[in-house]
């Protein structure tokens, strides 16, 4: 009788093991439990300096995916989400649950405590330099490069190095919009002596400054009005190159990049609907999303889709350099006499 007893619970254990686990681990999984904690808050709101296609497109693809969330979505310019989510929690409202803008713009938030913590399982695909880990993770990205004329200059002809813009021969043929950030970033890229030494001698070559974004500086390079754009993006140069137009694209060392990301907010309302959110927005499915669309993402394995950036020496903007923008505004002001 022992034995057989023993026999008998020898079976079942082996039964267990080979038919219960999987069903418990099937039963245990995090995004389960995460959706149906999901289900319960109903919406997601977000605040977000996105342009409404992008928005639109990937909110579409997530709806369809999780269809028992609603997104509201709160659109704001750069300048202007900060302060907003800034003045609401001071006034005790908690009401986003996301907040995207550039990394200077979540560095500040995350200073007054306005981003809560959460690592999603899609971060692994991100570099380090492309996130403040917990916090936010890129999920675009704006590289800029050199745009040319192609029927104005020859690829041959053109500038190889940052130090070649100072060449007399380029004196009143550049297009320049000489922006905080930008200034920002030579510094980052140089060194602040060498950096700054280099934007004084630059402001002295007659540079067409053009205070607009970047998509009308690449038609303005396309029509002819000067044969360079020395901090264009790169976005908008290809979209008119596949166009036919006669715009193409360089670089002249590392590549300065301003980043675009998601984080959770510190109180969100609707705390398990915020982690699925952020969940899509990195994984592979959102990031394509995000490249079909003309953008370029950070995720490591969507690398080998951006042929014309994967060899590329890519520079982010350091987030902290947020806290010295009125000193390059000044520095601007002064080198380039506006």
């Amino acid at each position: 009788m022992k034995t057989a007893r023993l026999f008998q619970q020898t079976i079942v254990l082996l039964v267990s093991c080979v038919i219960g686990v999987p069903l418990a681990l099937a039963q245990a999984s995090p995004t389960a439990k995460l959706i149906e904690a999901a289900k319960k808050e109903r919406e997601v709101v977000v605040y977000g300096t996105m342009d409404l296609r992008t928005a639109n497109v990937l909110h579409d693809k997530f709806r369809a995916k999780y269809p028992f969330l609603e997104i509201k979505f709160n659109r704001a310019g750069s300048g202007a989400l900060a302060p907003r989510a800034l003045a609401e929690a001071r006034a005790g409202k908690y009401l986003a649950d996301i907040l995207q803008t550039n990394s200077l713009g979540l560095h500040f938030l995350r200073k007054e405590g306005l981003l809560g913590h959460y690592v999603s399982a899609e971060d692994r695909f991100y570099p380090k330099q492309f996130k403040d880990p917990g916090y936010w993770t890129t999920t675009n990205m704006n590289v800029h490069v050199v745009a040319y004329n192609t029927r104005m200059l020859a690829r041959e002809r053109l500038p190889k190095t940052y130090e070649d813009f100072l060449n007399p021969l380029w004196r009143g043929k550049m297009v320049l919009d000489p922006s905080e950030q930008w200034f920002a970033l030579m510094v980052q890229i140089m060194g602040k002596e060498k950096g700054l030494k280099y934007v004084t001698e630059l402001g002295k070559q007659n540079i067409l400054l053009r205070r607009t974004s970047s998509a009308m500086r690449a038609q303005l390079i396309a029509a002819g009005e000067a044969p360079l754009d020395i901090d264009s993006g790169l976005g908008p140069v290809d979209q008119l190159k596949k166009g036919n137009a006669p715009v193409d694209w360089t670089t002249v060392g590392a590549v300065p990049v301003v980043t675009s990301a998601h984080g959770i907010t510190a109180r969100p309302p609707h705390p398990n609907a915020a982690r699925l959110y952020i969940d899509f927005m990195l994984s592979r499915e959102g990031q394509k999303i995000v490249l079909d669309l003309g953008r370029q993402v950070a995720r490591t394995d969507l690398l080998q889709e951006q042929e014309s950036i994967r060899n590329l020496q890519l520079v982010p903007l350091d987030p902290a350099a947020g806290e010295n923008m009125d000193y390059y505004a000044r520095q601007i002001k002064e080198i380039f006499q506006q």
